[in-house]
């Protein structure tokens, strides 16, 4: 169909012909849009717009209707101006936070939570928590092969006090301190007497030079994570261990622990009176210094002291020496001892005797003599000049 028809029966439908019809063609060289006043610039971030009232106009009158008495009464009042409140043109816009903001909020929520763990821990009384009245010696490391084991067995044979016991803890799953005190026989160790109604005292073994010996015990896996989850439910659970021994003032306990920072090696901490950090004369034990500190300063009690022994340092290399005196450089007081490389320690674990007993004269045995002398300074300092028992 055509355009045309389409006009012309369009305008018959009513009433009309299409011979009116003129199409218009718009002329847009002319068109000019209205003009926009210009916006008023807003200095001040936040501005209040007073309205005025409108200008009163004469009231109409119409005949033949009563007025209103407000038109014979008084005056009207003009109405008071409405003030409205413009949004800030200055708003800033949601960001997503930065990642380093995000880094920032962790670092400071770690921190306060380390506060509290340690207001938790040192802000109780000493009669609410349970604690043993002996004196708690704890043996830790950054990294492990820098024989722990041997020293807490050397100061377990020369740390005894007259009067009292001597008794090493194994918390370590290797279970070898028992080996380290000539102890051979498969028994419970600590493993089998996690229960807080275990009786540990029955359980220690004697060893070499009257002492005394837990060890850790035989596990499978499932026991060391059942051992691991009752400590880590409750932080106390070494503290009220050595609480239930009943041990005097005369007493010492010597804890092994495993190297790094484990849940063993924490409840070890939290025990002690006195901390000893092993470390050998190597680069990779000197670059953990810094690692070793900051974990000592955030997890230890307020009122405990901690210290340095650098073993197994071999005097036959230039390198072990120059190590050693970094290490004195570095640690100055806070290193309480040295421990040259000795080959008879060793030997005398393969062969089952005591060094002590069998090289006292060796250098090994004679630097162990030499730390237990400090370490027993450091316990007790009143009396610093009673002889170490060999």
């Amino acid at each position: 169909m055509k355009y045309v028809d389409d006009i012309t029966k369009l305008f018959t439908r009513f009433g009309t012909n299409a011979e009116s019809y003129q199409e218009i063609q718009p002329n847009y060289k002319d068109f000019k849009d209205d003009p926009v006043p210009p916006s008023v610039p807003v200095t001040e971030p936040e501005q209040s717009v007073a309205l005025s009232p409108p200008a009163p106009t004469p009231p109409v009158l119409l005949l033949n209707e009563p007025q209103p008495p407000l038109l014979i009464g008084a005056p009207v009042e003009p109405a008071k101006p409405v003030v409205f409140s413009l949004p800030s043109p200055k708003s800033l816009p949601l960001t997503e936070p930065s990642a380093g903001s995000a880094t920032g909020d962790r670092q400071r929520l770690s921190d306060l939570l380390h506060e509290l763990n340690q207001v938790r821990r040192d802000g109780l009384p000493e009669t609410a928590r349970k604690r043993t009245r002996a004196k708690v010696i704890a043996i830790v490391s950054a990294n492990g092969g820098v024989g722990k084991s041997t020293v807490v067995a050397g100061l377990a044979k020369t740390l005894r006090r007259p009067g009292g016991r001597t008794i090493a803890i194994d918390l370590d799953p290797q279970n070898a301190l028992s080996s380290h005190l000539g102890i051979t026989q498969q028994v419970p160790g600590l493993i089998q007497l996690k229960q807080q109604d275990a009786d540990w005292v029955a359980h220690c073994l004697p060893g070499y030079g009257d002492t005394e010996c837990l060890p850790f015990g035989a596990g499978d896996v499932n026991a060391r994570r059942s051992l691991k989850q009752l400590m880590l439910e409750d932080p106390d659970w070494l503290n009220k261990h050595l609480a239930s021994m009943n041990l005097s003032e005369n007493d010492t306990v010597i804890l092994d622990t495993p190297s790094g920072a484990t849940v063993y090696s924490h409840q070890a901490l939290d025990a002690a009176d006195l901390v000893l950090v092993m470390t050998v004369a190597d680069a990779a034990s000197y670059l953990a210094l810094d690692t070793m500190t900051q974990w000592l300063e955030t997890s230890r009690r307020s009122a405990q002291q901690h210290r340095y022994v650098l073993n197994q340092r071999d005097d036959s290399r230039s390198f072990s020496r120059d190590m050693g005196v970094l290490f004195q450089r570095r640690l100055g007081a806070g290193l309480i001892g040295t421990i040259r490389l000795d080959h008879q320690l060793n030997e005398s674990l393969a062969y089952g005797r005591d060094p002590l007993q069998y090289s006292p004269d060796s250098i090994g045995c004679r630097d162990i003599l030499s730390l237990s002398r400090a370490v027993h300074a450091l316990l007790l300092p009143d009396a610093c000049n009673q002889q170490v028992t060999p």
